[in-house]
C-alpha cells in the first residue's frame, strides 16, 4: 500500500476539520518546506520519527548492464532516511515482532 499527498491530506482534513484545499496546501508547504531544507542542511531530525541524512557519494566505475561497457557514475548527493527507535519498535509491536 503506497500513501499519497493526497492520502495525508484528507487524514489531515479529518483529524483537523479544516477544508481538502487548505489541508492539501498546508501538506503542500510541508514537502516544499522539507526539500528547501534538504538543499540546505545535511540533517533533517523529526523527534520520534526519525532523521533524513545527506550523504554525498563519490565518483566511481559502473558497467552498462546492457552491453558491459565500463563507464563512471558521476557524483552526487542521495538522501537517506534512518528511522528512529520510537518508530521501528512500534512497526514492529503492530506487526507482532516485539522483542
Amino acid at each position: 500500500m503506497s500513501l499519497t499527498k493526497s492520502d495525508i491530506s484528507s487524514k489531515v482534513h479529518e483529524k483537523v476539520g479544516i477544508s481538502h484545499n487548505d489541508s492539501l496546501k498546508y501538506v503542500n508547504s510541508f514537502f516544499e518546506m522539507l526539500k528547501y531544507e534538504a538543499e540546505k542542511t545535511e540533517l533533517l531530525k523529526f523527534s520520534g520519527f526519525g532523521n533524513f541524512i545527506v550523504k554525498e557519494k563519490s565518483k566511481r566505475k559502473g558497467r552498462n548492464p546492457q552491453n558491459g561497457e565500463v563507464m563512471y557514475i558521476c557524483e552526487r548527493k542521495v538522501l537517506k532516511f534512518k528511522p528512529s527507535n520510537v518508530l521501528k519498535s512500534k512497526v514492529n509491536k503492530q506487526n507482532g515482532l516485539e522483542g
